[in-house]
This record gives structure tokens, C-alpha cells and sequence, in this order.
């Protein structure tokens, strides 16, 4: 009897196994599709143009416009009413939908909208439920945003970051940071400026962070690693850096 249920224990395994095998290759086909229309015209786009990414750290109040270069604004960075963006990055439902639909006023009409959509449970881990942080479909369409796929797994380590992310997943790393980060890079510019990328507590808007964010630094300079080796002509630049000294080029705006 014993045999037996190791047989059928075995056999009920493989089936499982099989049907996720299945199930990523459906999904794998379905994230080609999607990204070829979200991110496809935009690789190469920004080469030779610098590219600021807008984060929502306290820092941002220090910021100084640069001119000349394209923002990328993450989740409520579009209140910052002295910058105008050119796209912007949301992500985590239960996070952004209090404000969200303020996107949708006419001042951001032109603004490129991109929204990421992560899986319900991680890979790796099937107790980690994520449904509380997938945008809806129907806010995507009346947004009329670009959906992306995030890849998110457990353990988190190694981060896999993909070159080409109008064929795959965009590798999740907690943050919306790291989804425009990745684009950004994908588009190739001379410079990326990082503004408001604190990796420390709060918020621009005197708001509380659930949660204190220096654990980013170690994604942050996983991220850099892969910049390192795909994008060497890229140049990296920390605006008023807190958190993130050292770790790219510092720039500090008087």
C-alpha cells in the first residue's frame, strides 16, 4: 500500500507540473503579444536624449526642472504640478486606487499611461496572495493605458532583468521604480536621472510610506549590475540622493 501512494503521490506531482508547464507557455505567448503593443516602438526611442525618472520620495520637493528631457512620472508624482510628464508608471491596486482616477483630468489626457498587472499568487510561493494589487481590466481601458506583465517570484533572488521587455515580462521588484527603470533603459538614452528615488520613509506629499524602503538600495544596485553590462553607455544620475548615495553618480541640485 505504501508503494502505491508514493506511485500515486508521484503521478498527481507530475500532473501538477505539467499543467504549470502549460499554463507559463500560455502565459508566455499571451506577455509576447501584449508587450510587443505596449513597449514595442520604444526600444532605441530615447537614444542620444536624456530621460528623468519621477519618483514620489520627500526629495522630490528639492528637485530642480532640468530641461530638455523627457518625465517619467511613478504613481501620484503626476500631483507635482511644476513638471509635465511624458508617461507615467502605476502599479499596485491597492496602493494607488484612492487617487488614480485623477489621472484621467484633462491636463494629463497626452500623458502615455502605462500599468502593470502582476499574477495572483507569486511564483514559488502559493500562499502569497496578490489580488489586491491587480488594476482592473476595466480601469485600464477607461485610462486608456498600456498593460504590462510583471513577473513576480519568491524568492526574489536572483532578480532576472530581461533586455528585451517587448517580448517578456518586466522583472517585478516591489516598486514601480524598477518597472520604469527597465523601460527607461530599454529606450537606450544617454542619461537617466534619478529624482525622488529616496529608498527611505515618507512621501513628497507629507504622506507616510507603509513601509520604510531602504531594502530597494540592494534591487537598486542589482539593476545597476545589469546596466552595467547591457547599457554601458548609459549614464546613471542620483538627483539629491538620500538613501541611494554612492551607488550611481550623485548629483546634488543647490
Amino acid at each position: 500500500m505504501r508503494g502505491i501512494r508514493k506511485y500515486i503521490k508521484r503521478r498527481i506531482e507530475n500532473l501538477f507540473q505539467k499543467i504549470f508547464r502549460i499554463h507559463y507557455y500560455i502565459m508566455s505567448i499571451v506577455v509576447f503579444i501584449v508587450h510587443h503593443k505596449t513597449f514595442g516602438k520604444y526600444k532605441n526611442y530615447f537614444q542620444g536624449k536624456d530621460v528623468a525618472i519621477i519618483a514620489t520620495g520627500p526629495s522630490l520637493n528639492k528637485f530642480k526642472h532640468i530641461d530638455n528631457i523627457t518625465y517619467i512620472g511613478l504613481n501620484k508624482a503626476f500631483y507635482k504640478e511644476d513638471l509635465n510628464f511624458d508617461f507615467i508608471f502605476m502599479q499596485d491596486w491597492g496602493a494607488i486606487k484612492s487617487y488614480m482616477e485623477n489621472i484621467t483630468n484633462e491636463k494629463y489626457k497626452n500623458v502615455v499611461k502605462f500599468y502593470g498587472v502582476g499574477p495572483k499568487k507569486a511564483y514559488g510561493n502559493k500562499d502569497w496572495d496578490l489580488s489586491s494589487t491587480i488594476i482592473p481590466q476595466t480601469v485600464i481601458k477607461r485610462h486608456k493605458a498600456r498593460k504590462y506583465y510583471l513577473y513576480v517570484k519568491y524568492p526574489q533572488y536572483p532578480v532576472n532583468f530581461n533586455v528585451n521587455i517587448a517580448n517578456t515580462w518586466i522583472q517585478d521588484c516591489t516598486s514601480v521604480a524598477f518597472s520604469a527603470m527597465q523601460f527607461a533603459l530599454f529606450t537606450n538614452p544617454r542619461k537617466i536621472y534619478l529624482v525622488g528615488c529616496d529608498c527611505s520613509s515618507g512621501y513628497f506629499d507629507g504622506t507616510a510610506t507603509s513601509i520604510p524602503n531602504e531594502h530597494l538600495v540592494g534591487l537598486w544596485k542589482e539593476i545597476k549590475k545589469f546596466a552595467d553590462i547591457y547599457y554601458p553607455e548609459t549614464e546613471i544620475i542620483c538627483v539629491n540622493p538620500v538613501g541611494l548615495k554612492g551607488v550611481f553618480q550623485d548629483l546634488y541640485q543647490e
